[in-house]
């Protein structure tokens, strides 16, 4: 249920409860054999209804199973998890061998939301997979978790006025991005995706928002003087100084980023912001969307 993206809101006594967006799926666990109670729990159930069970359904209960109901034996679980862990295999790029079999781990951790969190994501699978195949026929699919780190800047423009905001610096590849969106934030993503490590230190991060503030605030000056009776008028770049600029570091935040390879170049779509962050050329290559 994690895996297809189900958040899990009740499990125990033969049944799970998950619920992704307004759908609810109910799975009730009958094991080897469905009994009466398996029967009941169905008939309480809400939502899509599954009942689940490993050996043989007998003749006494076939009847008595509502026409609505999904049955999953051994054999349409056997498919099913092999299908996640094959996907899961092909995420992570391991196909052969044992690690190909398994597949890496489905990350599932306790609450880090007062350490660290995730943006939560405004775009579903369906609508990744949509862009993935119109843009570069996708056909592999790779949920990553980008580290982020979030400063607040203040700082004294050329005008004389006072601007503040947030700058978002990628931990991975060092590009800054000025976003105005209040995000809502959760603790972790419930699909099977890949959290990546900085590779950014907090010192380099914090001198490059430092020039990145400097030049998002860049503005066109002109100087200008008397010269043999004429006035040279001189057309120059100015930037704020370090002294009219204030860094705050306020921590880092995981974005969560849909890398899309396909036969026609590679998507990288931002799941936060619901936009794609980097988008391949005409010629195949992969270029990135401007700032």
């Amino acid at each position: 249920m994690e895996f297809d993206g189900y958040e899990l809101l009740f499990g125990g006594e033969g049944k799970l409860v998950g619920r992704k967006d307004d759908e609810l799926l109910s799975l009730i666990i009958a094991g080897e054999d469905v009994k009466e109670m398996d029967l009941l729990h169905l008939d309480e159930s809400e939502g899509k209804r599954v009942l689940v069970f490993f050996g043989e359904l007998c003749s006494e209960f076939k009847e008595q199973i509502p026409d609505d109901v999904d049955l999953w034996d051994r054999k349409t679980l056997v498919d099913k998890i092999g299908e996640m862990v094959l996907e899961k295999s092909i995420f992570e790029g391991a196909t052969e061998g044992e690690s190909g079999l398994r597949g890496p781990d489905l990350e599932l951790k306790e609450s880090q939301l007062d350490r660290e969190s995730t943006l939560k994501p405004i775009m579903d699978f369906d609508d990744v997979t949509e862009l993935g195949d119109k843009m570069v026929k996708g056909f592999r699919y790779r949920l990553e978790l980008v580290p982020h780190y979030i400063f607040h800047y203040k700082v004294k423009n050329l005008e004389g006025g006072k601007e503040s905001g947030k700058l978002y610096l990628n931990a991975i590849s060092g590009k800054k991005y000025f976003w105005e969106k209040d995000f809502e934030r959760v603790s972790d993503i419930r699909r099977s995706h890949f959290k990546l490590e900085p590779k950014v230190s907090k010192e380099n991060a914090r001198e490059s928002a430092l020039k990145g503030v400097q030049n998002h605030f860049e503005r066109d000056a002109k100087e200008s003087w008397q010269e043999n009776g004429a006035t040279i008028v001189e057309k120059k770049k100015a930037i704020p100084s370090e002294e009219d600029i204030t860094i705050d570091d306020i921590g880092i935040v995981f974005v969560p980023m849909w890398a899309v390879e396909g036969t026609e170049g590679v998507l990288i779509i931002n799941a936060a912001l619901g936009k794609i962050e980097r988008e391949p050329d005409h010629d195949g290559s992969v270029v990135y969307e401007k700032d």
